[in-house]
């Protein structure tokens, strides 16, 4: 049972070193982290709570008012009686001048002019605008993890290289050792192999720790712990399953700003309309209803009330103008965006075809390369080449094949940026 345990936790050992991951898992832990990604559920949240307040416009509404006054003048009777009727005999009442109220009101909207449906659709047209403008700031990330993504893999090629290149050179110092011994070379030639032999294991160095901030740079913006033993698959990204239809989030965010211009217009219109609610008002006062009466009573009104501000289209001309200008403005966005991103396009598309020429030649200058270095070997090894000119041809190999990896990186680069600049999925 033991044996078993350890062969499992060995087994899952293994796998985990060996772990690999894609450049979508990338993208989309990298969105998940960021900060700003959980403002899309914070929205709607906020929204719900806007959509609720809307709606209950049409609930009964109750207000309770209570005031106590003391007046410098009140209504009076000031009539002079020819007599008989004198004042001694007819006995005019007066008011008070400290008086008192209490009312309570309930009223209930009847019809609001279009006001709550009109609103509704308002906030949810600014949630939409508010969810685009947050999914364009996220888009944004894929250009900085694509970055990280492929110049990690670019690095771990030219690591891979470098190695076969350290490996080779190791060789080639054991095999000149071996001639100095029998008198076919000489130190020098040794010296010249092992000095090219440090600055490989330089360079090695220089890519390690290159490849360690690459992978820790992407492991921050993840939000997960990456190695350098975890292996990172390159794209299946195809030059000839390109598409061209542009989803960019920047044109669903025009778009939605302009639902919204309208969603505000259409509120300009109903703050013009009036609004008829019922009302039913009860309350507790000196003077009551009855002015004149001077003991506190109970009062109660029932009606219909009207309310109409005016006042509103005095503005709502140049309201209405200025949201039709916005518009425009943001119709002169949109087409100044399109035309730019066709343009970007086309320049990608002139970028991939050189690279795919490039890497044709490539892999013929690197078939060549291979046979002069392999021809220079065997001439260094009969002593009719220096060993310093078959360094310059080894290097020379090198150099094809450091060329042969960067044109093919780039050419991903240029698929992917091409996919990116129309929000297309990275693998057709």
């Amino acid at each position: 049972m033991r044996r078993i345990v350890i062969l499992i936790f060995a087994l899952f050992f293994c796998l985990s070193s060996f772990s690999q991951i894609t450049i979508e898992y990338c993208q989309s832990k990298a969105k998940a982290n960021y900060p700003t990604f959980a403002n899309t559920s914070l929205l709607e949240k906020s929204s719900n709570y806007s959509l609720s307040n809307a709606t209950r416009t049409y609930l009964p509404q109750i207000n309770f008012v209570a005031k106590a006054t003391y007046q410098s003048d009140v209504t009076k009777i000031d009539i002079s009686l020819p007599p008989p009727l004198s004042a001694d005999f007819i006995d005019f009442p007066q008011m008070s001048k400290e008086q008192y109220q209490a009312t309570l009101e309930l009223s209930q909207i009847i019809w609001d002019g279009g006001y709550t449906y009109n609103k509704r659709k308002e906030i949810k047209a600014e949630l939409e605008s508010q969810k685009a403008n947050l999914e364009v700031e996220l888009y944004s990330l894929r250009d900085r993890i694509a970055n990280l993504y492929f110049g990690i893999l670019s690095i771990k090629e030219q690591k891979s290289l470098t190695l076969i290149m350290k490996s080779e050179l190791e060789r080639n110092v054991n095999q000149v050792k071996a001639f100095t011994e029998t008198g076919l070379a000489n130190e020098s030639d040794l010296d010249l192999l092992s000095v090219e032999k440090l600055n490989i294991e330089q360079r090695l160095l220089e890519i390690e720790l290159l490849e360690k901030s690459y992978i820790k740079m992407l492991s921050l913006m993840m939000g997960e712990e990456l190695s350098v033993e975890t292996k990172f698959v390159e794209p299946n990204l195809k030059s000839t399953k390109l598409s061209f239809a542009n989803l960019r989030p920047e044109l669903k965010a025009m778009d939605s700003q302009i639902k919204l211009l309208d969603a505000k217009k259409k509120m300009i219109n109903v703050g013009s309309m009036p609004q008829i609610a019922a009302f039913a008002q009860g309350g507790y006062g000196k003077p009551a209803l009855n002015m004149f009466n001077q003991d506190p009573d109970f009062f109660s009104i029932v009606g219909l009330r009207l309310n109409w501000n005016i006042g509103s289209f005095y503005t709502k001309s140049n309201n209405s103008h200025q949201i039709e200008i916005n518009k425009q403005l943001l119709e002169s966005n949109k087409n100044a965006f399109l035309f730019n991103t066709n343009l970007q396009i086309e320049g990608q598309l002139t970028e991939i075809e050189r690279l795919e020429k490039l890497l044709e030649s490539d892999k013929q200058i690197i078939v060549l390369r291979e046979k002069i270095k392999e021809t220079s070997k065997y001439k260094m090894e009969n002593g009719v080449m220096s060993v310093s000119d078959y360094i310059k041809e080894v290097n020379a190999t090198d150099l094809s094949k450091q060329n042969e990896i960067l044109h093919r990186i780039q050419l991903l680069m240029s698929i992917y940026k091409q996919n990116n600049l129309t929000n297309q999925s990275y693998e057709n």
